[in-house]
């Protein structure tokens, strides 16, 4: 494992660039978005997260300086729980970086973040033919529910 330099931080406007190659190596993976893949919606997206920080939060992966890594936090309520809820979304350790331990040292600092601020569940969408993905995920803790995700576009 190697977590030399890696260091999790806020995102902002500059780091769009970033943030928007990493959404591109990501839905080239996800069979629902592969082929789709629309950069001025992705920063559109982006921008309503950085600028709504009550609503969500972006979170960064960096070795040194160079972001390899980011994570969309939705902040929701939830019934059951009584409480604040996070959907993570977007989940992404770049292709070069994988293997190297910055995915745990990330998902890691992504719980110690819901807790530090008062979040009662994390749940995950996951592309279900990414097996890699999936093994991370349950290796961090995470479990299959009995609820199945359904979209219905707008638009």
């Amino acid at each position: 494992m190697d977590e030399t330099m890696l260091t999790i931080c806020s995102a902002g406007i500059e780091d769009l660039e970033a943030m928007s190659a990493l959404l591109s190596e990501l839905f080239a993976l996800e069979a629902d978005f592969a082929g789709a893949c629309n950069t001025d919606k992705q920063k559109a997206g982006l921008l309503l997260i950085l600028n709504h920080p009550d609503r969500g939060v972006l979170l960064l992966l960096k070795r040194e300086e160079s972001v390899v890594g980011m994570v969309n936090l939705a902040f929701g309520f939830s019934t059951f729980e009584g409480g604040p809820v996070i959907m993570l979304e977007d989940f992404i350790i770049s292709a070069a970086e994988r293997g190297r331990g910055g995915g745990r040292f990330f998902m890691d600092g992504i719980v110690e973040y819901a807790k530090a601020n008062g979040f009662l569940r994390i749940t995950l969408l996951a592309d279900a033919g990414n097996a890699r993905a999936l093994h991370f995920y349950e290796a961090a803790g995470y479990r299959y529910s009995n609820m199945k995700c359904l979209r219905l576009a707008l638009s």
